[in-house]
């Protein structure tokens, strides 16, 4: 009875909520709010959780809004949670002196002279095409224009990114690019100790267990065949080439809700972690991560340990997606099948590595030292003055 009236106000709601954004736009600006918009109010991760703590570390009289898709989404309590596509949230949007997301999808508010709209993407550059270099449905692209066209600011993690993002984003002229880095790699340059201490704890992960983390792609034609990775026989071999014992931490992308899942079989030996908020305190905690088009390889190349690409599809998924030719420059081993990836294990050599790494982050121009956040927040400084 209760679901039936709601599926029936909800098209009302929506007018309404339509109409408020044409009303709220006569509202004045708040000049130290900001509102962060986390993919689609997903949670408190990436990016954005990171910017928002350095805030609260400098002690900055800002008014934080964090725009949330359910209520159980655990936020800070330095930050006010409002739900999205609420009439709530167009009201915090339309009076907001600055709007942070990592977003491209269009905002249910009528953007002002006065406010500025900050865009922080969520991927690195450098593995498959993306925005005006990919094969996408012309709905999503015509989106991504528009977005981009009321974007003030676009975030860059260094120089190469800054190239992909004026070849590929739709900068318009009056936008400014800042190449501070990406605040959620912070964490990979300072001692975490401590931080990953509690992030064991809290997964009760003894500390004689080694992890290894793997984050797989969704593929856009909805193929499950390339998810072939034998976990179980890589988990012997690292445990024969290390003599400790291992797991998989195994997270798939948010967009596998659109998406068949892998047929993976999870067990205490091979972890499905896909709930887990912040994916980046899962690579803190792990020592070799295996991805196949996926940024989160580059994220976790900060923390100097090893990084193998598993991609049994790369020929189907470069005619698919497309691949950067930055991708095939990358430091780390490119594997098609489970001898080829295990043999990679068996023969990784941590000086060669380091060498190839040290050589591809010159030419990828990363700036990601530990400092990102701080260079971000002087930013935002000279906006909310």
């Amino acid at each position: 009875m209760i679901r039936s009236i709601k599926q029936a106000i909800e098209p009302i709601y929506k007018k309404v909520r339509y109409l408020s954004a044409s009303c709220f736009k006569y509202l004045p600006v708040k000049n130290n709010k900001i509102v962060f918009i986390q993919g689609d109010g997903d949670g408190y991760k990436c990016n954005l959780k990171y910017i928002s703590e350095e805030i609260s570390r400098q002690r900055l009289p800002y008014d934080l809004v964090w725009m949330i898709e359910y209520w159980n989404i655990e936020i800070p309590s330095f930050i006010r949670r409002v739900k999205y596509n609420r009439i709530k949230a167009v009201y915090e949007l339309s009076t907001a002196h600055v709007v942070i997301t990592n977003s491209k999808s269009l905002l249910p508010f009528k953007k002002k002279l006065s406010q500025t709209l900050i865009y922080i993407p969520h991927g690195q550059p450098g593995m498959k095409c993306a925005e005006g270099d990919a094969l996408l449905p012309k709905e999503y692209v015509e989106n991504s224009k528009r977005h981009s066209a009321m974007t003030d600011v676009f975030v860059s993690m260094g120089t190469y990114h800054t190239q992909v993002l004026k070849d590929t984003f739709w900068i318009p002229e009056h936008a400014e690019i800042w190449e501070c880095g990406f605040p959620r790699n912070d964490q990979y340059y300072t001692d975490t100790t401590e931080k990953q201490k509690t992030i064991r704890k809290q997964l009760q992960i003894p500390e004689d267990i080694h992890i290894a983390f793997y984050a797989p792609t969704f593929r856009d034609n909805n193929s499950t065949s390339a998810y072939d990775l034998d976990m179980n026989r890589l988990l012997d071999t690292l445990e024969e080439k290390t003599g400790q014992k291992w797991i998989f931490f195994v997270t798939l992308h948010p967009n596998f809700k659109w998406f068949k899942h892998p047929p993976y079989h999870f067990s205490d030996r091979i972890r499905n972690m896909s709930d887990y908020t912040d994916i980046h305190e899962l690579m803190l905690i792990a020592e070799i991560a295996i991805t196949d088009y996926s940024s989160t390889g580059l994220d976790f190349a900060n923390t100097r340990r090893p990084v193998f690409l598993y991609a049994s599809d790369i020929d189907e998924y470069s005619k698919m997606r497309g691949l950067k030719d930055m991708y095939y420059k990358l430091p780390f081993t490119l594997c098609r099948t489970n001898d080829e990836i295990n043999n990679a294990v068996r023969k990784f050599n941590a000086n060669e590595y380091a060498n190839r790494l040290e050589i591809f982050q010159k030419e990828y121009g990363s700036v990601d030292d530990g400092h990102a956040a701080e260079r971000f927040v002087e930013q935002l400084k000279k906006i909310i003055s």
